[in-house]
């Protein structure tokens, strides 16, 4: 085996899946608590598995989603780019391997992903000096955070590799260790577990935790405390209550684009749900599938979360005494089930609130919303605002970041000139100043821009 068969084995195969490095970082844990290897198998399979899992219920989410916007955007003729986290990743790397060929993009994404992550446990272990004490772990968004920091630092300083790498990489641990590390204390607030949300709205979560109590008041206002009248307890479970916003907002949608792109819809280029010709059935039966495809998605949550915070304390213990394991923000869901669904909702109406704002300001560039940045961002920014301002607090907070998500998401496809941009909350804000940095400090050093 040569030394580039060694490096595709370790880089892409291993560090590069999710699935294997959660795995490992479990075995690791378990076998450092001296547990059984049988054990410390069992609980990397289980926590691959629940990897896995949760990638499916995302993968189903998003493409049955994906084919309502697409409906969406043929029945109104708007065009524009669009709001997802993965295809962000691949729009930049398409753009890099027209210039540096065919497989460079996603091959210098990995690599930055590899020395982030090393990167992310030396501060931890310096934390005495770096005050950084997570550990940041969630798989899926660290391989698209890693390759669009890559593209970002690779098109407006048009440096070769291993600078780019370097550059990128200090980046990403330094945005994944010090916004993860101030999730810790509001995180175990919430949870009462010791772990924190390391995902790609940490910055607006924080603000939602500080701005919070001047918004309104938690111990008044705590959306999970409230009982609904006894004929809207349907509302107080939370797979029915999300499938109930989705049956609303489905049915908004079924009335903007009309039979003819409902038809589209139904048919073999759509959902493929051709033998549900009546359109009640079909819209419920599309408010049903997207409300299962994220209950397989929290399940594997549930999964590989159970199996690293047993296993983390291990490394914590052991490797880095002191460190918090950074997680994905799915895993708070469960700690505030009526949050999630608010913050849909208000994030919704937000988001909305900006498109109207760019039609009315004839932005050059419509945007069409994605349900990750939608759904994920707003539902973990609701459960910190109400836990510390009630749910007046995640209303207001929720409005607003929808607003913000469309703008600032349109800043940042305007001076990357890309299809598609992240959209979360993170990459709205504090990343729109990062590539205004980026590209201010290439063009002052009169470097070219790479595409």
């Amino acid at each position: 085996m040569n030394l580039t068969s060694i490096l595709d084995l370790l880089l892409k195969q291993i560090f590069g899946q999710p699935f294997i490095l959660m795995g490992l970082v479990v075995l690791i844990g378990y076998l450092a608590m001296k547990q059984s290897v049988s054990k410390a198998v069992i609980g990397a399979l289980k926590a691959s598995i629940g990897i896995l899992v949760m990638g499916m219920g995302s993968s189903a989410l998003i493409g049955n989603f994906n084919k309502v916007i697409v409906a969406v955007t043929t029945a109104t003729g708007l065009q524009g780019a669009g709001l997802n986290t993965y295809p962000t990743m691949t729009a930049g790397y398409e753009v890099m391997d027209k210039i540096l060929g065919a497989g460079t993009g996603a091959t210098w994404g990995i690599y930055t992903l590899l020395v982030a992550f090393i990167l992310n446990l030396i501060f931890v272990a310096l934390r005495k000096y770096t005050k950084i004490r997570a550990v940041y772990l969630t798989g899926n968004a660290m391989i698209v955070q890693a390759g669009i920091t890559t593209f970002i630092v690779w098109k407006f300083l048009n440096l070769p590799m291993v600078p780019t790498v370097l550059i990128s990489a200090v980046i990403t641990a330094l945005y994944w260790g010090i916004f993860s590390t101030m999730l810790i204390k509001p995180t175990q607030a919430i949870t009462n577990a010791d772990f924190t949300v390391a995902h790609q709205q940490m910055f607006i979560d924080y603000i939602a935790y500080k701005v919070a109590p001047y918004l309104g008041n938690a111990e008044k206002d705590d959306i999970e405390k409230k009982k609904m009248p006894t004929s809207l307890n349907v509302f107080q479970d939370n797979i029915i209550a999300t499938m109930l916003v989705m049956f609303v907002s489905i049915a908004i949608i079924f009335i903007i684009i009309g039979g003819d792109s409902i038809s589209w819809l139904r048919g073999a280029e759509g959902l493929n749900q051709g033998g549900l010709t009546n359109n009640l059935i079909f819209l419920f039966w599309i408010s049903v599938t997207l409300t299962a495809n994220i209950v397989v998605l929290l399940s594997g949550v549930r999964m590989f979360v159970g199996e690293i915070m047993m296993s983390f304390k291990g490394i914590s213990d052991k490797l880095l005494p002191g460190a918090v394991a950074g997680v994905d923000c799915a895993a708070i869901f469960a700690f505030a089930p009526k949050s999630v669904v608010l913050g849909l909702m208000f994030g919704t109406i937000g988001q909305v609130i900006g498109l109207l704002g760019l039609i009315v300001f004839k932005s050059p560039i419509f945007l069409i919303p994605g349900f990750i940045p939608l759904f994920f961002d707003n539902a973990t920014i609701a459960i910190f605002a109400n836990k510390f301002g009630g749910w007046k607090a995640a209303a207001i907070i929720c409005t607003l970041h929808g607003i913000v998500q469309i703008f600032g998401s349109m800043m940042a496809i305007q001076m990357l000139n890309i299809s598609w941009w992240q959209g979360s909350g993170d990459y709205a804000t504090i990343w729109v100043g990062i590539i205004a940095i980026i590209k201010a400090i290439g063009s002052m050093l009169g470097i070219p821009i790479a595409a």
